[in-house]
């Protein structure tokens, strides 16, 4: 697709009543572990919830997700490809080679393959076919499923406006999507998709804090949890710089900037960004 016509690092938002989906699509998931139910549970019918088919290496899970989403289960994944006209590719990146080229005699040149396999390289999945689909990658996070997803999407030179715009309004349903340029992917994995691990970390260690001055556990885990929802909300909303808010809450002398004292002392800034750089450097290794 040409980048002008959607400018990387556009924001695409949930509007109320808004509605990107297309009955006439049917989509085949190809995998039927922990993120494909969240996807289904999150999403539902803008992702074929009713009327779409499902394939996975062990059979019993899938019926299991077909049975409570309305799926048709495939005998296989050449058999999914075929009938599918958008393929959900979600399986460990070790089970891609295996799962394309069974899948791949069934694929249209016309089927959009929308691939959640960390790693795996548009270039990659283009080899696995003769004549290759309209390939698109994305890389979501754990909170889709409560609807504050955050979801990568970066596509192929085939893909078009319009099945770009499908792609990113099924993931604003649940959150908010954005295209990005495929470089950016292994940056995005260690960002948005490691990153509710360290501020799980961070609120458990916030809580911990409250908890050593005398606070019960689950009192500490609820402020701690909506203080970062919060916070996280007013950047989102507002547009502020993040450190011009926290010189808003920190008054001159005050219990708060006490407390950023002994962050900066302790190099709190380095260690996050030593996470995040080592998280990205470890995804560019197993995207090698």
């Amino acid at each position: 697709m040409n980048p002008l016509d959607f400018p990387i690092g556009t924001d695409f938002f949930i509007l109320p009543g808004m509605d990107t989906s297309d009955s006439s699509r049917t989509f085949g998931f190809m995998g039927a572990g922990r993120i494909v139910e969240i996807l289904l549970d999150s999403l539902g019918p803008a992702i074929g919830e009713g009327r779409g088919l499902i394939w996975n290496r062990t059979r019993p899970r899938a019926e299991r997700l077909a049975e409570r989403h309305g799926l048709l289960v495939q005998e296989s994944p050449e058999d999914l490809a075929r009938n599918a006209d958008r393929v959900l590719l979600a399986v460990k990146p070790k089970a891609v080679a295996s799962v394309l080229t069974q899948a791949a005699p069934g694929m249209s040149p016309d089927t959009v393959l929308v691939s959640m396999a960390a790693g795996v390289s548009i270039a990659r999945l283009r080899s696995f076919f003769a004549t290759p689909p309209r390939i698109v990658r994305i890389m979501p996070n754990i909170a889709l499923s409560v609807g504050l997803g955050m979801t990568a999407v970066c596509a192929d030179e085939g893909v078009s406006p319009e099945e770009v715009e499908e792609i990113l309004g099924i993931f604003r349903r649940a959150g908010r999507a954005r295209l990005v340029e495929e470089e950016w992917l292994d940056t995005v994995t260690a960002l948005s998709g490691s990153g509710p691990a360290f501020v799980f970390l961070f609120i458990e260690s916030l809580a911990d804090g409250a908890v050593l001055n005398g606070m019960s556990r689950e009192a500490a885990y609820e402020f701690a949890a909506q203080t970062l929802q919060g916070a996280a909300r007013i950047i989102l909303e507002s547009g502020m710089h993040p450190g011009e808010l926290k010189d808003i809450v920190a008054s001159p002398a005050g219990t708060t900037i006490a407390g950023i004292h002994v962050m900066e002392r302790r190099a709190f800034r380095s260690i996050v960004m030593d996470a995040v750089d080592a998280a990205a450097r470890r995804s560019r290794e197993i995207s090698a």
